[in-house]
């Protein structure tokens, strides 16, 4: 069952009204939160995955292939 984006606002801020002080800021961080997440996403979804590893690995030093095969030679 679809609701309606303008139902489901009006359901909220009626919500809203009946909340304190602490819960409201407790909501407000929430839609800070959400807000955040959906934005860091969003800009994250157009780049390829290859290009992200490539940067979260640009700090490392040495060589990766070297540190899988000396892992693996380990168990052998």
């Amino acid at each position: 069952m679809k609701i309606k984006e303008q139902t489901i606002k009006e359901q909220t801020i009626k919500e809203l009204e009946s909340l304190g002080h602490s819960e409201l800021m407790t909501v407000y961080e929430m839609i800070i939160s959400l807000k955040a997440r959906h934005r860091k996403r969003k800009s994250k979804e157009g780049e390829p995955a290859y290009l992200r590893v490539r940067k979260a690995l640009k700090q490392c030093k040495g060589s990766l292939s070297d540190d899988i095969k000396s892992l693996r030679e380990d168990r052998i």
